[in-house]
């Protein structure tokens, strides 16, 4: 009976040792507060980017990406962070210093594993000269 209890117990103790396992992200909810699609961003001002990324597990980090919507996806700011968390807030600014009226994607990438899964949302904005 004394070796039953002494086995149960050190059962107990390792579970508890156990380190905590994070599963990995499966569903993935990226939402903008700013910019709203078609928000137009005069010559000068700061374009926000705001907003939330939750996911059912931990993601592999994010990226933000302000990028020229003209076929040849320049690239005008990127941003990566690589961090492990189920849900993060973003917000980041970019400087409308464009000399044309310009179409512009905003893009959130989340890294939802280590293999390269991701996960992106975007939004559509005019940037005026």
């Amino acid at each position: 009976m004394m070796r039953i209890m002494i086995v149960c117990l050190l059962l107990v103790v390792v579970a508890a040792c156990k380190k905590n396992k994070h599963e990995v992200a499966t569903d993935v909810q990226i939402n903008f507060t700013e910019p709203a699609v078609g928000d137009t961003i005069q010559s000068w001002n700061q374009l926000h980017i705001e907003g939330t990324i939750t996911s059912t597990g931990n993601m592999h980090g994010y990226g933000i990406k302000v990028l020229k919507n003209d076929g040849s996806q320049t690239q005008l700011f990127s941003v990566n962070y690589e961090i492990q968390v189920e849900e993060i807030n973003f917000h980041e600014h970019w400087m409308n210093n464009l000399t044309d009226t310009t179409d512009v994607t905003v893009r959130v990438e989340v890294f939802v594993d280590k293999n390269g899964l991701k996960e992106v949302k975007e939004v559509n904005v005019v940037c005026l000269p």
